[in-house]
């Protein structure tokens, strides 16, 4: 758009904001007061598109009372998209697009999104970023959306971070962070003006997302309005260097899907073994900012949190993740021809970690510490029981309470998998302690075990001298053991 043709818009726009209304999808009656919504369109666009409302199917929209207002930003619209609109003159095809690259044919295009809007949907979504970021704003993006290239910037790959309670944004490495989900009561005070939300919500449990974490992997890709004609989307796969336009370079970590999906799992593990607890960041989303397309499409992230209001979160800080980080680089760098064996231990360490009952814990830490400390068949409890305490302490008093200890994981786990479990104690050494117990301290040690291995093979630390003990421990995949 030329000088003249932005100023027109902006003007266009602030008359059309004079006289505000919220609606409902459908145009359904709302009144709910436009600062209320702006301040509620302000935090869901802060997380990434999260909506506590979607339980309730309510979409709001931005309106404007002023028919005059209205027909004259639709005429403008209609004017500026000429090359874009459809044969019925009302409708536009929006494509959104993701770009992926891999070390042998570069950066490729990928479709996200496609569909058709009406002229009414654009000129919301500009009332709605005026409203929030200000008329300037909106007449950019709409300046930027409509040129034939499109709107090039970055999506954010949202996935939920069960398990952990941040209370400040804090960011894991470049283009990745960690986001909180803060207590606000703006969403709550829109469910008020709904006049159904009492009946919906004595049928229907909301999803209590707030004190949960986010984490946002930056990813590069473009949103474009696309000309009519049967071939106008981008093919699958289409090198990004044969577009007919230029596309931004962004220099991201990830760019090849696999790779975000294979941080995503090393890093939960990563945080999972740090706190000492079942740390799960599931499969995601993708999310693009208002700004930078026209497309409705929004996959709310609040379908991805569980409605569990009794789960207990685990308090990070800093800290906590710095640790995590230097656990996930150890991890990914883990080069040891045992490095199989290690995953399997680590998995069945968290999979202990889930709800579940004492005996499939202690079959899954049965299964995880044989990964760490046992080869071959033959004289599985001799080894474990032998290797585990040898490696985890040096001097001989803890040494034998920490074989006592693996005999009655051991004989525990044995007795559950042959079905000859009785009562809720079991013998360890001279004392009898609770069952949930010895599956607490069997988890622990499993994770002492894990976390050990890893960081001698990190810090490379100096053999033993002496040599009995060296083949143990080479057995274990680790090249050293303590002093």
């Amino acid at each position: 758009m030329t000088e003249k043709r932005k100023q027109e818009l902006k003007q266009l726009i602030e008359e059309a904001m004079e006289s505000l209304v919220v609606q409902q999808e459908y145009n359904a009656p709302l009144y709910l007061p436009v600062d209320v919504y702006r301040r509620y369109m302000h935090e869901r666009w802060k997380y990434f598109g999260l909506d506590r409302l979607s339980p309730l199917w309510i979409i709001l929209t931005l309106d404007t009372g002023i028919e005059t207002a209205k027909s004259r930003l639709i005429k403008f619209i209609r004017e500026e998209l000429a090359q874009f609109l459809g044969v019925d003159g009302d409708s536009i095809s929006v494509a959104t697009y993701f770009i992926q690259s891999n070390s042998t044919d570069g950066p490729l295009l990928y479709r996200a999104d496609s569909r058709r809007i009406g002229l009414d949907f654009i000129l919301k979504r500009l009332l709605d970023i005026s409203l929030v970021r200000g008329a300037e704003a909106a007449v950019s993006a709409f300046d930027v959306c409509s040129r034939p290239e499109g709107a090039h910037g970055i999506f954010q790959r949202v996935s939920v971070v069960n398990g952990i309670e941040l209370k400040t944004n804090i960011d894991v490495c470049r283009g990745i962070r960690l986001v909180p989900l803060l207590k606000s009561d703006t969403s709550a005070e829109v469910a008020r003006y709904y006049p159904n939300f009492l009946r919906f919500s004595l049928h229907y449990e909301f999803p209590n997302f707030f004190g949960q974490t986010l984490l946002a992997i930056d990813h590069p890709g473009l949103s474009m309005f696309h000309k009519p004609g049967s071939n106008q989307e981008f093919p699958q796969g289409l090198p990004v260097s044969d577009l007919p336009f230029k596309v931004e370079e962004h220099d991201e970590i990830f760019r090849d899907l696999r790779e975000v999906e294979s941080f995503r799992e090393s890093f939960s593990q990563a945080l999972s073994l740090t706190l000492n607890d079942l740390i799960d960041i599931p499969h995601g989303g993708l999310f693009l900012a208002e700004d930078r397309t026209f497309s409705p499409r929004h996959e709310s992230i609040i379908s991805l949190i569980p409605a569990n209001r009794t789960r207990f979160f685990t308090r990070a800080d800093e800290d906590c993740i710095e640790q995590a980080k230097r656990l996930y680089k150890s991890l990914v760098n883990f080069h040891s021809t045992d490095r199989g064996k290690l995953l399997i231990a680590i998995d069945r360490w968290i999979k202990s970690k889930a709800s579940g009952s004492e005996a499939d814990k202690i079959i899954d830490l049965g299964k995880a510490l044989e990964a760490l400390y046992v080869t071959g068949r033959d004289d599985i409890k001799r080894k474990l029981c032998y290797r585990a305490p040898l490696y985890l302490e040096q001097d001989a008093a803890p040494r034998k309470t920490l074989q006592e200890e693996f005999d009655a994981i051991y004989d525990y786990r044995s007795a559950v998998v042959h079905n000859r479990v009785t009562g809720k104690f079991v013998s360890v050494g001279e004392r009898c302690v609770p069952i949930a117990d010895l599956v607490t301290r069997a988890q622990n040690l499993c994770q002492q075990s894990i976390l050990k291995i890893i960081d001698y093979q990190r810090t490379e630390i100096s053999r033993l001298e002496r040599p009995e003990t060296n083949g143990e421990l080479e057995q274990l995949g680790v090249d050293s053991a303590p002093t």
